[in-house]
């Protein structure tokens, strides 16, 4: 072992002192300085041996090794923005109002132009309003009927209850016509109501005389009836003493039974008509109280009509209304879809659109749901209008302001996330002008959501095939 570790220093040893003895003398061992004529006099093997090598490829390999050193520095220690890229449109704060019939219906005229201004309550479009107008007429008589008949039968009620003679209250609108018309109506109502109370009336005046006469007779036969009463007494004392044959005292008794019979008779009938007056004035009674009752479920059944036709008449003055079609807002009219005095429009038909003024443009960007994990309000983005390329009228800045919590369905990107980024300028400068955003434009909008080394963008392919390969069965 001592023996190859002293044969390894002896050689070391030797190559050292070779090397310092070559060191010492390598300026000897160059050739002599020649200058480019001199070696062009020389063989051709030595001229190619003496000339220095171009230094170009040196350099070259230099600078490429600096650039790919410098470029591997850049990838570690730079970073870049990690964007999210959603596609939208300009829209306003307020949103623009679109403007749609509630139901169909015929044109009938149109009181504005496409980029027209308008304010709010302006007149847009008005359709045809025959048939509500016609409606509202009908439902409108309909509710004075029945406010009449109300009127009419309160006072007829009053007057029952008074028993003076009834009087239409003054109503608004009513004419001396009408009230002429519902004077004499009520006055026929209350007349008949009269006649039948007086007829009434008589029939119980007419039992009371008869029952006047009945105890008339009555008391009549109550004194005839003494009288027969002591004459039968009488004959058959007469009868008993042989005076008188038995047949005129049996005629004399017979007299006494009649007057008692004939009694009890006329009695019998005072009871039978005091039952019928008291049935009579009971049908008095009932007359005055079906009269009553009637008179006060006409008067519900007119205010059950008013209220149905009040609610006919705001009805159709709704529609009248929502015939008449007026701006909701002061903006420009935009994507006027009608132009046609006559054409038929269908329920929910876009007519137009306005853009509310002064209303601050937004972004109304759909971001994807792979990128909605990273999008956050406050995060910057960079809005670059369809209309303008970005790369000869550069973008707008934005920051995002809001994000939808729920996704809705696209037919083709599947669910989406609608997001609103509020721009920091609403305009663009375009060949010297600027140019003012309107709502509707297309926009792309990159949601700049973090950062990252740019090595990490050639290490993650290999660092996901890493943790996914050699793992198959």
């Amino acid at each position: 072992m001592n023996h190859g570790r002293e044969a390894f220093s002896n050689f070391w040893l030797r190559y050292k002192q070779a090397f310092k003895q070559i060191w010492q003398i390598r300026d000897q061992l160059d050739p002599p300085d020649r200058t480019a004529d001199e070696r062009d006099f020389l063989p051709a093997h030595l001229e190619l041996v003496e000339t220095p090598v171009s230094p170009t490829p040196r350099w070259s390999m230099r600078l490429i090794i600096s650039f790919a050193g410098i470029a591997l520095l850049w990838a570690i220690l730079g970073q870049m923005d990690i964007v999210a890229v959603a596609t939208g449109k300009t829209i306003t704060n307020g949103r623009t109002k679109v403007i749609q019939p509630l139901v169909p219906g015929v044109v009938e005229s149109i009181h504005v132009s496409d980029g027209q201004y308008v304010t709010a309550g302006q007149l847009l479009i008005k359709l045809d309003a025959v048939a509500a107008n016609a409606d509202y007429q009908q439902a409108k008589e309909l509710l004075e009927i029945a406010t009449l008949m109300k009127t009419r039968y309160s006072a007829f009620l009053a007057a029952i209850e008074s028993g003076e003679r009834p009087k239409i209250l003054p109503l608004a609108g009513l004419t001396e016509a009408q009230r002429y018309n519902e004077e004499n109506l009520l006055l026929g109502m209350y007349k008949a109501y009269l006649a039948k109370i007086e007829t009434q009336k008589m029939l119980i005046m007419q039992k009371r005389v008869e029952i006047n006469t009945v105890r008339q007779q009555v008391n009549k036969l109550v004194n005839t009836s003494k009288i027969a009463d002591s004459r039968a007494t009488d004959y058959q004392s007469l009868y008993d003493e042989k005076f008188i044959s038995k047949h005129d005292w049996l005629q004399k008794e017979q007299e006494r039974i009649e007057q008692k019979s004939d009694l009890s008779i006329q009695h019998s009938r005072i009871t039978e008509l005091e039952a019928a007056l008291n049935s009579q004035t009971q049908e008095l009674v009932s007359i005055i109280a079906q009269y009553r009752n009637d008179a006060l479920e006409k008067q519900k059944q007119a205010q059950d009509n008013i209220i149905q036709y009040q609610q006919e008449v705001r009805k159709s003055q709704q529609r009248q209304e929502i015939l008449t079609l007026v701006a909701p807002v002061s903006g420009t009219v935009q994507q006027l879809a009608i132009h046609t005095v006559g054409g038929v429009v269908t329920e929910a038909q876009a007519l137009m659109a306005i853009v509310p003024e002064n209303e601050t443009v937004e972004v109304e960007a759909m971001v994807e749901n792979k990128d909605i994990g990273f999008v956050k309000v406050g995060q910057e983005a960079a809005v670059k209008i369809e209309s303008f390329p970005y790369t000869r009228h550069g973008y707008i800045e934005g920051i995002v302001a809001s994000i939808s919590h729920d996704a809705v369905q696209d037919e083709k990107r599947g669910l989406i996330f609608p997001a609103r980024v509020r721009l920091k300028q609403t305009y663009l400068m375009v060949e010297g002008e600027q140019i003012n955003l309107t709502s509707g434009m297309s926009v792309f909008a990159e949601i700049k959501t973090g950062k990252r080394r740019v090595i990490d963008y050639f290490l993650s392919p290999l660092r996901e095939y890493s943790s996914e390969g050699l793992r198959e069965r």
